[in-house]
């Protein structure tokens, strides 16, 4: 991004910088054509939520994110699970007395949602 008042790029600037990108783009083709799951892979990424450049750095960033929108998706899911397991409706509290929303947003290692409130000594997330 150029910064106010900073002059305008010249062509030649302009063209080493598609020239860097060409050739980027070369690299990832010809990895790809030797290893297609990585074209799968690629193709899996949205590259319109990436706030920068795609390095190490931003790689890393975006599996962060991935990881934890899974997390919370399948803590979700399970949330779901279980009421249609017990036939509850959304506005059922845990056994406890607290909402679902009050269980962690991830599941633990052991598959559990323990209730977060600080008095409350409830492991998981139970209908009843």
């Amino acid at each position: 991004m150029t910064q106010p008042n900073a002059p305008a790029p010249t062509y030649d600037q302009e063209a080493r910088r598609a020239g860097q990108l060409a050739a980027a783009v070369q690299l990832l083709l010809n990895h790809i054509r030797l290893e297609p799951a990585l074209g799968s892979a690629l193709s899996l990424i949205d590259t319109t939520e990436l706030r920068g450049p795609l390095d190490r750095a931003g790689l890393l960033a975006l599996l962060a994110e991935a990881q934890a929108e899974r997390d919370r998706c399948a803590a979700l899911a399970e949330r779901d699970a279980r009421r249609a397991e017990t036939g509850r409706k959304p506005s059922t509290a845990c056994r406890c007395g607290h909402s679902d929303t009050a269980h962690a947003r991830r599941l633990t290692d052991d598959g559990r949602l323990p209730c977060t409130r600080s008095d409350c000594s409830c492991h998981d997330l139970t209908f009843e």
